[in-house]
């Protein structure tokens, strides 16, 4: 059986992650397309958000939970190991990536 997503054709899909892959050959090259679900993640950040303490006192904030794979191919793993706080702060104060933050407030 052959699941498509368009003219995307469903190459690997793993049942424990929900990770999925899929393959487009454009004519002159194999593409390869790798989808994660995170409407859970988002969901629990959210929750987790809407019931966070808005003040920001003490040592340690949780202030996100972020994908591997979007921490990786944002850059953010590598400005964090480097020390790039610039970076991870704005990274982390982008509206485009809410969706991450689990404390409200600009860092």
């Amino acid at each position: 059986m052959i699941i498509r997503d368009g003219a995307w054709t469903l190459y690997d899909h793993d049942k424990m992650t929900g990770r999925a892959v899929w393959h487009l050959f454009d004519g002159e090259k194999d593409v390869f397309r790798v989808d994660y679900p995170v409407d859970n993640l988002i969901s629990e950040n959210q929750e987790v958000r809407n019931s966070a303490e808005k003040a920001w006192r003490g040592d340690w904030h949780r202030v996100a939970s972020i994908p591997l794979n979007i921490a990786h191919n944002s850059g953010l793993v590598q400005a964090h190991s480097e020390g790039d706080d610039r970076y991870v702060k704005r990274f982390l104060n982008s509206s485009d990536n809410r969706a991450w933050r689990t404390k409200d407030g600009h860092l």
